[in-house]
């Protein structure tokens, strides 16, 4: 089958909401500037924008990975930092969104066996995902159900479960044609045991 590379999603929706909201947010410091002839507001709202925007982008463009799918394993990349996963070692891979990412991470968390801490098992779980799952939020959770509603926000994740009771998040820019490419070698590599 040989080796396939897939790119993960690359998506703005923390910079967007903010760049959404901006005008609501100016909107008030210049009405009051202009009433009052005083834009000390209108500064203020400004540096805010400013400073989300930053952060919004920090945010959006914080992890850069890849996933090498080879005969035997899968090899997923985060920066520098390299993981390597068996094939035999994964049990399934199946299609979720956000939402149910969530919800399987927080369901996740309590029933783990390590000793990990709650912030170490978060990050094992989305290390390798670059989408914003929509754990900690800015805009008090009106930013997420936002973006959780819309249409490509449905199935744009990857959920990896292995045999070691590990669980991955993973973000491919074509998740069916990973899944698909995972269920080959999955069933190809079983036959072959046969």
């Amino acid at each position: 089958m040989g080796t396939k590379r897939f790119r993960t999603l690359r998506l703005w929706h923390n910079t967007l909401v903010m760049i959404w909201a901006v005008p609501f947010v100016v909107l008030p410091g210049v009405i009051v500037g202009a009433s009052t002839g005083r834009f000390l507001l209108l500064e203020v709202m400004s540096g805010l924008c400013v400073i989300g925007l930053i952060v919004a982008i920090v945010r959006d463009r914080r992890k850069r990975c890849y996933y090498v799918m080879e005969e035997e394993r899968i090899v997923l990349v985060r920066n520098e930092e390299r993981r390597v996963v068996e094939m035999e070692d994964v049990v399934d891979a199946s299609l979720v969104d956000r939402a149910g990412a969530r919800a399987y991470l927080r369901d996740w968390i309590d029933v783990g066996t390590e000793a990990l801490t709650k912030a170490e098992r978060i990050d094992r779980f989305t290390h390798y995902c670059t989408v914003d799952i929509g754990l900690t939020s800015l805009t008090l959770g009106m930013g997420r159900n936002l973006i959780d509603q819309m249409p490509i926000s449905k199935s744009d994740l990857l959920l990896l479960r292995l045999r070691t009771g590990e669980d991955l998040i993973l973000s491919p820019a074509h998740v069916q044609e990973m899944i698909e490419a995972i269920g080959r070698r999955k069933i190809r590599g079983s036959s072959a045991q046969l």
